[in-house]
């Protein structure tokens, strides 16, 4: 019985994996994590020289579209799912041994799902080449922006990613949401302390005579909705259209701003109901309702920008009388 020639690789990034999240949780047993690296090594190294006398072409679509441009479609067939477990043993390597880190962060679940994304980007039958394409090109996007972009500015200004997130968040949200709500006669403040690494926001507001302080999570912070936003349409519009134009870049901008604009609106609403109605209201708002406010408004925008980009993007040109009079004379070639 011959074992599926995708299995093994597909095993040794788990086990990459594993030792990665093993080591995050705080399980820390180099040796079983090593035995994990170096047993996934094996098994791509494997998978390697199994797939060589009988590689495969891929399905179509954008990564291979881009590198048959430089080597056949035949190598990309080992190529990508090569790069993929790279990239997960190459991140979990230098998380391990190098930072010595054992914090599970946003960017170590991308980069670990983006890896596992190109394993896998050659399993399954080809009429889903689009969605494939879709979900490597996001993972790859968040990769950029959270794990290269935010890696970057940390290493070259010096600043923490909480110092990133304390800024961000009283800029683009505390200021925005305070200016918004008082508009209301709401009569709110706001405080940024950055001096620890716990809550750095706070809004206040009044509620039956008293003080009510709300603290603004990283997860409010606008660069994980800016981030989240432009990964997922630079993603989408790409394997839909192929290109990216003076057109779609004018719809990403007001997708950030819609983006943004949603995530004050639902804020402003959590402070407002909070002061009409207490923290109980506030909490069961902001944990139940307020995403929903922010899912609806960005739906709303995403179903009317893509109808718009279809029409500039790919006009379908309307038939005139003469013109269906002539293709109805034309004679029709036979076999």
């Amino acid at each position: 019985m011959r074992i599926p020639k995708d299995w093994p690789l597909l095993l040794g990034c788990i086990l990459v994996a594993a030792a990665l999240y093993n080591h995050y949780m705080g399980h820390s047993a180099y040796s079983v994590e090593l035995v994990f690296i170096a047993s996934g090594i094996v098994l791509a190294l494997y998978s390697l020289v199994y797939d060589r006398g009988e590689a495969k072409e891929p399905s179509s679509g954008i990564l291979v579209d881009l590198l048959s441009k430089v080597i056949s479609r035949e190598r990309s067939a080992v190529l990508i799912p090569l790069v993929g477990f790279l990239l997960v043993a190459i991140w979990s390597g230098w998380k391990l041994f190098v930072t010595g880190q054992a914090d599970l962060k946003l960017e170590d679940f991308v980069v670990t799902l983006f890896g596992i994304s190109l394993v896998l980007y050659n399993a399954g039958p080809s009429k889903y080449a689009m969605q494939k394409d879709f979900v490597v090109l996001y993972l790859m996007f968040l990769t950029i922006v959270f794990a290269v972009i935010w890696k970057t500015y940390t290493i070259v200004s010096g600043d923490s990613y909480y110092m990133i997130n304390a800024y961000s968040e009283y800029y683009l949200i505390n200021i925005p949401v305070v200016f918004l709500v008082r508009m209301f006669g709401v009569e709110v403040s706001s405080e940024l302390d950055a001096s620890s690494h716990g809550i750095s926001n706070y809004i206040t507001f009044e509620y039956q005579g008293r003080d009510i302080l709300l603290g603004i999570g990283e997860g409010c912070s606008g660069l994980y909705s800016a981030g989240l936003f432009f990964s997922a349409f630079l993603a989408f519009v790409l394997v839909r259209y192929r290109k990216v134009d003076p057109w779609i870049l004018a719809a990403l901008g007001l997708g950030f701003i819609v983006t943004w604009a949603s995530n004050i609106i639902r804020m402003a609403i959590t402070i407002m109901i909070g002061s009409a109605y207490g923290a109980p209201a506030l909490a069961f708002f902001h944990g139940y309702i307020g995403i929903i406010v922010f899912v609806v408004f960005v739906t709303i925008f995403w179903m009317l920008i893509v109808r718009w980009l279809d029409l500039v993007e790919r006009p379908e040109k309307p038939q005139t009388e003469k013109d269906i009079v002539t293709d109805a004379q034309e004679p029709k070639a036979t076999t």
